[in-house]
């Protein structure tokens, strides 16, 4: 079974609780397109789902 990919995510979100030293310590990360879309075009139609503020 294929592994989930570990990486690094920065964080510029400095009110987002999962954010440390910009950082994203989430447990996971989920990103979605923006509106009733499953496609963004830009990263301004997408958005981190995982935002959760402190």
């Amino acid at each position: 079974m294929k592994q989930h990919p570990k990486m690094e995510v920065m964080c510029h979100v400095h009110n987002c609780k999962f954010n440390e030293t910009d950082y994203c310590f989430a447990p996971k990360l989920e990103v979605n397109a923006k509106g009733n879309a499953d496609m963004a075009n830009s990263s301004d139609e997408a958005l981190c789902t995982t935002f959760q503020s402190k």
